[in-house]
């Protein structure tokens, strides 16, 4: 999870983060002053306890990398560091709900070694309504995540461009850096879902096989797909909705 941190004393969270790191400031404790990270992580990984909220896969392990500051902000060299970790620890998921307006050549590499070592990304595609999809959304060689509502149609904010996949993006209830709840809504979320649904199927598959390969992955990810909107992957949705089952 690259983000702004997590609470990782949240009743709902306790437990679930096995490493962290500041990559903004590596002697410095991993705080969630922005309330972002605690919520992207309560979508994936809320403890399945009599309290609060379940999340899609709550038995995975979270490894918390902080790269946003208390702003939401990010350099492009305390994500790479953010990224390096990651690699490092051999993750098998990276989550970035947040992106670039533009290009960078430094970020493309960083994607692309880590991709190159096994890591599956996903990343929003941003907020922007009729703007394009955020990097590094936009690469090829990431998922880019873009919003629906409960009635699987686009939200407004969710962009058009390099879809491959939707999420539920409005309404959202998740853990907040209060040890409480709140409600949340963005194609950060998104994101959220997707990378949980994926760790599903690398972890407890109901259909009894662990996919692993990022091709695998992939493919996964068309397949299991509710198409919406045309017919095949388009523009707005992407794949679809993925589903697991």
């Amino acid at each position: 999870m690259l983000d702004s941190g997590i609470n990782k004393n949240h009743p709902d969270l306790k437990g679930q983060v096995v490493k962290e790191f500041n990559a903004i400031n590596p002697q410095e404790p991993v705080i969630d002053k922005l309330n972002h990270g605690t919520a992207m992580v309560g979508i994936i990984a809320a403890k399945d306890n009599s309290i609060g909220i379940k999340g899609v896969a709550p038995n995975v392990k979270i490894y918390s990398v902080k790269v946003l500051n208390d702003n939401g902000e990010g350099t492009i060299d305390n994500i790479i560091r953010g990224i390096n970790w990651c690699i490092d620890q051999k993750v098998d998921i990276m989550n970035i709900s947040f992106g670039l307006k533009s290009n960078n050549p430094k970020l493309k590499s960083i994607i692309d070694k880590a991709r190159n070592s096994g890591i599956l990304i996903v990343a929003s595609s941003g907020n922007y309504y009729i703007r394009d999809v955020d990097y590094p959304a936009r690469y090829e060689n990431v998922i880019s995540v873009g919003s629906i509502n409960k009635d699987h149609q686009r939200v407004k904010f969710s962009p058009r461009g390099k879809i491959d996949c939707v999420a539920l993006g409005r309404g959202i209830l998740s853990t907040n850096n209060k040890n409480g709840y709140s409600l949340f809504e963005g194609t950060s979320y998104s994101v959220a879902f997707i990378t949980g649904l994926i760790a599903l199927y690398m972890t407890d598959n109901s259909e009894h096989k662990i996919y692993k390969n990022q091709d695998e992955l992939v493919k996964l990810l068309q397949d299991k797909s509710l198409d919406l909107g045309v017919k095949g992957k388009d523009n707005v949705y992407g794949y679809g909705l993925l589903q697991f089952k």
